[in-house]
Formats: C-alpha cells, structure tokens, sequence
C-alpha cells in the first residue's frame, strides 16, 4: 500500500506539472494504474487529461485503458478523444461500456455520444440516448439539446427540432444556432426564418446559417439582401454567399463580390479563393483566371492542394485542354489533386485515351484518380475497360463500384449488378440503394424489400427509390406505408408519390397530398403540377384543372414545356379548343409532344380538317412526327371520313418517314373501311397486317357488317371474338343484329341460346358501412 501511496504522489505530481509526464512511462506507474485504489481514480482521469493536454492522445488512453476503476469523467475523456479522432463508432462503443458498468451517464456524456450519432448518422441509437437522458433529467441541458438537435437534424428527422428546443430550460444563442442550422439542413428555410426572427441576440453564426438556408433553396436574392444586412461579417459569411452565386452560374456577381471583399480590406481564405477561381472557370475567363493564380502566388495560397487543382480545372476550362496541359507542365510541384484535375479535363475533352496515358504515368494515385478514369471510361460506353481497371484497382472502393453498377442497370445486366454488389468488401447507403433501384427497374419487389429491410441505414433517396418502384407496379397501398414510415419527406418525395396517384387514377387522393405537401411548406414541381393536371382533364374536375392553371402562373412555372404541353391536353380533353390553341401559339419552344397533344385534341373534338392543318404547320416548322403523331392523323381522318387523305398518310409513315405501323394504326384504317362500307378492303388489309389483330379490329368488322348484310365475315369475326373472350355477350349480340336483317329466326334462337349457356353470374355489390 505504501508502494501504491508513493505512486499515487508521483501520477498527482505529474499530471499536475506536464514536463514530467515522461515519469509515467515508468513501470512501476503502469503497475499501480492497474491496480490503484479507488481513492486515486481522480489521479488517473488527471493524468488522462494532462497527456490530453500535451498533445499525447496514445499514452492518455493507455493510461485510460490500465485503470481498473473508472468513473463518469474517465469514460467522458476517452469518448471525448475518440470523437477528436472522428472515431465515432468508437465513442457509440464507449458510451454502451460506460452503461453496462452501471455508470450514470452525464450531460457531457449525453452531449458527445449524440454528436457521435448525429455524424454516423445513426438514428435509431440517438433515440436509444435521447431516452436515457429524458431518464437522467439531462435534456434541460444547453450542451445535449444543442447536440440532440444536431443529431436529429442530419438523420433528416426536422418535425422534433423544436420540441427538443423548448425542453431546454435556459437556451443561449448557440441553442438558437443549431436549431436554425438544422431546418436549414433539411430545407425547412421557412421555419429558419421564423425561429431566426425570433432569437433574442444573432451573432454571425445565426446570419450566416440563414444565409446558407436561403441558398440551399435556390433564393439568392433573399440570400444577398439578408448577406448584405449584416452587421458582422467573417470568412465564412462571404464564403458561403460567393459560393452560392458561383453554384448558381452568377460568375460574374461572385467576382464582384470578391473585389468588394477584398476593398473592404477583409481577410481572403483558401476557401473564398477557391470559389472565385471556380467563378472565373465559369466565365471561360483565361485573364481573370491569371490574375487570380498570381494573387495565389502573391499571398502564398499556391502551396495548398485544393487552391492548386482547382486552377488546374479552370485552365482546362478557359483554355482548352492542350493550353491547360502547358500551364499543367509549368507548375514546380503537383500534387495528386491537380494530376486528377487535369486528367478530369482530358475526360471531359472526350480524350479518354490521353487521359489513361497520364493516369500510367502517375507515381502516386489516390481513390478519386481511379474513379475519374473508370468514370470516363463509363461515360464513353467502355465498359470492358472500365471493368478492366476496377479489377486492377489495389483497394476497391464503393464508389466506383457503385458506377459500374449504375451502368449494368442501365442497360438491362441486373445480374452483374448484383454480383458486383456481392463482391464488395465495402457497402454504403448508395450502392444498396443503387441496387434497389435495379430491383424495382425489373419488378423483382420481393427482392428490393428483402434488402431494404436488412439495411443498417437508409436515406431519404432509398425510400423514395421504394416508393417510386411500387407506385410504378401499382401497389399504392405499399407505396402510402413507406412513406409514412420514412422519417424525412423531401420534394422527390412527395413529386413521387402525388404523380404515382395520379397515374394511378386516385385524382381525390393525390389532391389530398398535395394539400399536405404545401402545409409542408414545399412548393410544387413541374412534374408535380403536370401530373394533377393529367389526372383532373375531364369536366367533372375541370375547376382543380384550371386552380392548377393559376398554380402554374403563381409559381412561375407557366413557361415550362411540361406544364405547356400539360394544359394543352387539359384544354384539349375538356373540349376547350381556342383556349388550347391559345396556349399553343403562345409558346415559344414546341417539342414533338407538343404538336401531337395539340393535334390529338383536334381528332378527339372531331375537328379533322383542324388536326391535319396542325400537321402541316408541323411539317413547315420541321418537327420530325412520330407514330403517336400519325395515330392522330388517322384517328382525325377516320373522324371525318376522308378515306383518301387517311390512305395518303398510312402510305406516308414507312415511305417518307421511315416509320412502320403499328396495330393502332392499322385498326383506324380497318374502321375507317368498314364504317364505309368497304368490308373487302377492310379484310384484304387485315390479313396483309405482320401480326395478329386484336380485338378492337375484330369489333370493328363485326360492328359494321350490319349494314352490308356480310354474313360469312360477321361469323369470323365473332368467331375470333369468342375464342379470345368465351364469356363476353357482344359478339353473340352482333350476329343477332345481322341475322335479323336476313330473318334467320332459327340461327338467332340458337346465338341466344349459346348467350344463356355462357352468361356469367353477375357480382354481388357490397358495402364498407
């Protein structure tokens, strides 16, 4: 024990006066760390601290690691190192250990375990701790609500935010900063404000993250007006607003920006200098871009990496790739950073084969030198080389793993995807993600489920991947679960699932939604806007069709080619045709399916003459048409009954336009024939078709032999009829119909006969009540 008491003095001494904490590496020290007392647990956590403190972080835990007793602040030392680490998988472990030894958790405890998850994104472990510490009376604290927050916020889970908030009992203004910081994060911008609004005192932490918010949402000239309210600014202020002009192609604003900073005598980082290199790139500016690299030299900005690559980039950008090389050559030292700006360039130049050259050349390569060529090689449709240098690769990693699936999928080899997949000694969100959508490409659904369920973490694109692919084989039902179970809904989210209901036929429901998505605070999307109208062109919903009109002019969305050619087909199917037309002429770009929605309205509303005028004009603006374009020709000719403008322009579709027709086409030219009364001709083109008709050309026929008394073809048709349809009563009504012209009593008694004999029985209605 007197051994043990002397050890103890010398670990009080050293922890107290760091210059001699090389005395612990004595033997004697190790022995009584393993062996101490209780009494001198505090001596141990002193000395954890003072190698902290010294920048020893290896000999802190080992010390950490020889206490046989440890309390709350050992534990809270040791997680705290972990996350200095970004080791957070191990600070989650820590923080299981530390409970399962009977240890009462702390707010620090609390507050650096939930920054762990809220970087693992590990959303069901931080409610596990959020439950603990709602146990120890811990979520009143400033430091764990700031870091519930925080957690709750990059797992995408925003609806808490403010139920965590109010439960702190004093917050201060960093509380008030995470709390805007995370519904900017899940672009609840709206909510910001509102909060940002209310903050007794904003330092530029507060600006600067609403600033951030209204970037995100693509609101750059809220974002500039808040930027330039601003009583304070730092480096980080101006670099988030130069950066969002220059995501925004504002290259010409970032650069003013710049020089205004730069008036105003504030400090240039790395991180601004970047963005305006990026904004000189965008104005293809090679004198600005000079100047630019000459300020980097100047200043000494030219020895970091980043700043380096990304003048690398904008030479390749401003100059051509062949000038960029020379100013590439002229540089004194390059960093692996530059080699793969400018083999990215050789890529984008379409030089693949240039840029696999200096990629061999390379003496060091990292992870992104080996994704930038196997991509090039994907983007070019080399798949055999690209595949040839992912087996090449010394570490495979996810993300070029994941390309060489994307691409397997996208060409219809879900099996090799999925080996792919399965080989992987790595697998992130993306790549199971990326193979649930192969999954649901093909409708293998039980598959997609079975991975989706056995997923560590899913993102709110996995979801939407689901939704999406159940919406598309019509299992609405399914689609609703998932979303009600996904823990964050963005704008894909609910464009997804409102468009599903709609093409799905479920017009009340997919109202009903997009009435919540805008309790949201989420505006519509183009395809969002689209699809309702779709789904409301019939006059009993033509008053929520033309409220989406007025939608579409309030969100600025009226000048899109979707929600254009959308309201023609909606004036169109509810027989407003001046007003389509109008719509039409106003526009100023027509695409194919503009014209054929404009020419189908006039065939539907029986305006023939008006359908083939609309198909001239097409020819004149030199629109290419399609088979969709001369099905409505056809149906407008059959409409009117102009057989000979009808064969000119079945005549025309291989001939002049290379396009083969199809059975729709063929079924118009054989009503059109038998509605006058050239049964012979409707027969000869039936069986010169190069596939076997369908129904409707055989319920045509039989329709109209009728009123030319052809008995025999009325037989054959019915006939057809029958065996593809035994149960269906019209066939049999047919014959009846041209046997009493002949009065054939006895045939039309047996025909009804046969109807009895084949009547199915009819369901019985039922009630939900």
């Amino acid at each position: 024990m007197r051994v043990a008491a002397r050890h103890a003095g010398v670990l009080r001494t050293a922890a107290s006066q760091p210059h001699l904490l090389h005395i612990c590496e004595a033997p004697g020290v190790r022995f009584f760390c393993s062996y101490g007392d209780d009494h001198d647990v505090a001596s141990g956590n002193r000395l954890v601290g003072a190698n902290l403190r010294a920048g020893r972080p290896d000999a802190a835990l080992e010390v950490f690691d020889g206490m046989l007793r440890r309390d709350v602040v050992s534990w809270n030392s040791s997680m705290a190192e972990h996350a200095r680490a970004v080791a957070h998988g191990r600070v989650a472990a820590a923080f299981l250990d530390l409970t399962r030894q009977g240890i009462r958790p702390d707010h620090a405890s609390f507050s650096i375990v939930l920054s762990a998850c809220a970087w693992l994104e590990a959303l069901e472990l931080g409610r596990c701790v959020h439950g603990l510490a709602l146990r120890a009376g811990s979520t009143g604290s400033v430091f764990v609500g700031a870091s519930l927050i925080t957690m709750y916020a990059n797992c995408g889970v925003f609806r808490c935010l403010e139920q965590v908030f109010d439960g702190v009992v004093c917050p201060n203004v960093a509380l008030w900063n995470a709390l805007v910081s995370g519904l900017v994060m899940n672009h609840r911008v709206a909510d910001a404000r509102r909060v940002f609004d209310m903050m007794p005192a904003r330092n530029v932490v507060s600006w600067t993250a609403m600033v951030k918010g209204y970037v995100r949402v693509h609101e750059m000239e809220l974002a500039l007006e808040l930027f330039n309210s601003m009583p304070l600014k730092n480096s980080v202020s101006w670099c988030v607003i130069i950066g969002g002009l220059v995501h925004h192609h504002q290259f010409r604003e970032a650069v003013e920006l710049f020089n205004s900073l730069m008036r105003n005598g504030e400090e240039v980082t790395s991180a601004v200098l970047v963005k305006v290199v990026n904004a000189y790139a965008g104005l293809k500016s090679s004198e600005g871009g000079r100047c630019i690299h000459g300020f980097s030299v100047k200043s000494g900005f030219v020895l970091d990496l980043i700043i380096e690559a990304s003048l690398v980039a904008m030479y390749c950008n401003t100059l051509g790739i062949e000038e960029a090389r020379l100013e590439f050559d002229k540089m004194d030292r390059k960093h692996v950073s530059s080699w793969n700006s400018i083999i990215s360039g050789y890529i984008c130049s379409h030089k693949i084969d240039e840029a696999r050259k200096l990629f061999d050349s390379m003496v060091d390569r990292d992870k992104a030198s080996w994704n930038s060529v196997i991509n090039g090689y994907i983007g070019h449709g080399r798949i055999d080389d690209a595949t040839e240098l992912y087996s090449k690769m010394p570490e495979k990693n996810v993300e070029a793993a994941t390309a060489l699936m994307s691409w397997f999928i996208d060409n219809g080899k879900l099996d090799k995807a999925q080996g792919m997949f399965y080989s992987m000694p790595k697998k992130d969100v993306m790549c199971c993600t990326t193979l649930l959508f192969g999954y649901m490409k093909e409708g293998y659904l039980d598959d997609a489920l079975d991975l989706f369920h056995r997923m560590h973490k899913r993102t709110v694109v996995t979801y939407n991947v689901m939704i999406a692919g159940f919406l598309h084989q019509g299992k609405v039902t399914e689609a609703y679960k998932l979303f009600n179970e996904s823990p964050a809904h963005d704008s894909v989210t609910w464009s997804c699932l409102i468009t599903g209901l709609s093409q799905n036929g479920l017009a009340s429901d997919a109202l009903k939604l997009y009435k919540r998505m805008l309790l949201s605070n989420i505006g519509p999307s183009e395809s969002v806007v689209s699809s309702l109208m779709s789904c409301l062109s019939h006059h009993s919903m033509m008053v929520h069709g033309k409220m989406f009109h007025a939608t579409a002019i309030k969100f600025g969305l009226e000048l899109c080619l979707l929600i254009q050619n959308s309201l023609i087909s909606l004036y169109c199917k509810c027989g407003e045709m001046m007003t389509a037309q109008s719509i039409f002429d106003q526009m100023v770009k027509r695409d194919v399916v503009t014209w054929n929605t404009i020419i189908h309205g006039y065939a539907f509303n029986s305006l023939g003459q008006n359908a083939i005028e609309m198909f001239e004009n097409m020819k004149k603006a030199q629109v290419n048409p399609d088979e969709i374009t001369f099905l409505g020709v056809l149906s407008a000719c059959n409409h009117m009954s102009l057989l000979d403008e009808a064969k000119h322009f079945f005549n025309a579709m291989p001939r002049e336009y290379g396009i083969v027709p199809n059975i729709t086409h063929y079924a118009c030219m054989v009503d059109l024939f038998s509605r006058r009364g050239m049964l012979e001709e409707a027969e000869r083109l039936v069986k010169s078709m190069p596939f076997e008709p369908d129904s409707a050309i055989w319920t045509s026929l039989l329709s109209n032999c009728k009123l030319s008394g052809s008995d025999k073809l009325a037989e054959h048709a019915a006939s057809q009829l029958i065996a593809t349809n035994p149960s269906a009563k019209m066939p049999y009504l047919h014959l009846i119909s041209v046997n009493v012209a002949s009065n054939r009593w006895g045939v039309i008694e047996s025909l009804r006969s046969q109807i009895r004999r084949t009547a199915t029985e009819k369901e019985v209605g039922y009630s939900r009540i």
